[in-house]
């Protein structure tokens, strides 16, 4: 990832949060909210971590990341919580995965050389 890439992506984020809680977009809010839940998991940082590492120098690590990120959502959900969940659930947990991620990517970019 460039870092151009990165910090625009980065941005992006920024400007979605702000509109969220300025403009009072209750979808938004809402997900910005169990997001923040999510990542104070450390299931989900320890994971996003091990797989962000593990796949640095694959092909098509972003498509591997995802993968890792509903896996892991899936096996948290009904091995660690034990019970079931609705969609929405799964796929905030794997943003939160591929937003661990990123953000470990994003350091990674700042720092290289």
């Amino acid at each position: 990832m460039k870092k151009n890439t990165a910090l625009y992506i980065l941005a992006v984020i920024i400007c979605l949060f702000l509109a969220a809680f300025v403009f009072h977009v209750p979808a938004l809010r809402h997900l910005f909210h169990n997001l923040y839940g999510i990542l104070q998991s450390p299931y989900i940082l320890v994971s996003a971590a091990v797989c962000a590492f593990l796949f640095i120098n694959t092909k098509n690590y972003w498509l591997i990341i995802a993968g890792c990120g509903i896996a892991a959502a899936l096996i948290i959900q009904f091995a660690v919580i034990g019970h079931g969940a609705g969609l929405y659930t799964i796929a905030v947990r794997a943003l939160a995965f591929v937003t661990v991620v990123y953000l470990l990517n994003l350091v990674k970019v700042i720092f290289a050389k």
